[in-house]
């Protein structure tokens, strides 16, 4: 019942956020896309290296990761705008046909973009391990659609091919990028959802049994320091410092 409550909620969010940028017409809310999708992958590419400096700082907010990922993400949409809305022309004219569907479709595709993030910051903060008593690692929401599953794959896809950062050592265990070398990819073995739920320190219950729960208890250990709900520090995406 929670579920489908979260999932009403998300869905009339998105419809909500892809009403506010329709309303800029075609060229508008294609800028705000880009300007959407580019400002999530600075946030997710320099949140990690962010956060553990914040940490280092001796503060130890159990919330540096999300408070640097969605501070990123909010800096970087801001600037990208104000540079658009200064380059760009006001207003470009289309046909009419044209303009109704390519306004929809970028309108639909920054809130769903934007609620992916939102999502998954709710993920690496320090909450209960089934966020608002609904969402774990695999509950693709809303409605089994995954666009925060959807996000951290296309994001993995990006640091291992367009943006790939490559290095000594491999990042890649699985060889699915860097052929032309040892690739460092977001989530090397991609547990990012799984890492997160499970340093999140209000709950109980295993995700994973047997000698996997015994492995991801040791790798969690070693990725993310005491007394917050941090992730993976071993990989940084590419542009962050090298571990």
């Amino acid at each position: 019942m929670m579920e489908n409550v979260i999932n009403m909620i998300i869905i009339g969010l998105i419809l909500g956020l892809t009403y506010a940028l329709t309303s800029e017409g075609l060229w508008g809310a294609a800028l705000m896309f880009f300007n959407v999708l580019f400002a999530a992958m600075i946030a997710f590419n320099f949140y990690e290296p962010l956060a553990a400096l914040l940490d280092r700082t001796g503060i130890n907010w159990g919330f540096s990761d999300t408070l640097c990922m969605m501070g990123l993400f909010c800096i970087a949409l801001v600037m990208l705008r104000m540079t658009t809305e200064t380059l760009a022309p006001a207003q470009v004219r289309f046909p009419t046909p044209i303009y109704h569907i390519g306004r929809l479709v970028f309108g639909l595709a920054g809130a769903v973009v934007t609620m992916a993030v939102i999502i998954l910051a709710f993920h690496a903060a320090p909450v209960h391990k089934k966020i608002f008593q609904a969402v774990r690692y695999d509950t693709k929401p809303p409605f089994r659609l995954g666009i925060d599953h959807q996000w951290l794959g296309f994001f993995q896809h990006a640091t291992g091919t367009v943006f790939a950062r490559y290095g000594v050592g491999g990042r890649d265990p699985f060889r699915e990028y860097g052929h032309g070398g040892p690739v460092q990819v977001f989530d090397p073995r991609a547990e990012w959802l799984i890492n997160h739920e499970q340093v999140r320190p209000y709950g109980e219950g295993s995700i994973i049994g047997g000698e996997e729960e015994a492995a991801a208890a040791e790798g969690a250990q070693g990725q993310a320091p005491a007394g917050r709900a941090g992730g993976r520090r071993g990989a940084p995406a590419p542009g962050g410092p090298p571990p």
